[in-house]
């Protein structure tokens, strides 16, 4: 693997890891705390496009990887 290639998959894994660092560790519990429904709603729409993009992600990375 070529030292460019490494660099762009290790910066993308930073990169998930710190968006969902950020979103279920500081942006969720805030919305948990205010306990309005849209605040309720919104932690619970962006978990579900959270967890649509890891699914994706993960299936794109299945594809990729069969010759």
């Amino acid at each position: 693997m070529s030292a460019k290639k490494l660099f762009e998959v290790l910066a993308g894994m930073l990169t998930f890891l710190l968006i969902t660092l950020l979103w279920f560790f500081y942006a969720v519990p805030a919305m948990w705390e205010s306990g309005t429904e849209a605040a309720l709603i919104a932690a619970f729409a962006g978990s579900m496009l959270w967890l649509a993009a890891v699914a994706s992600g993960v299936v794109y990375i299945i594809q990729r990887a069969r010759p």
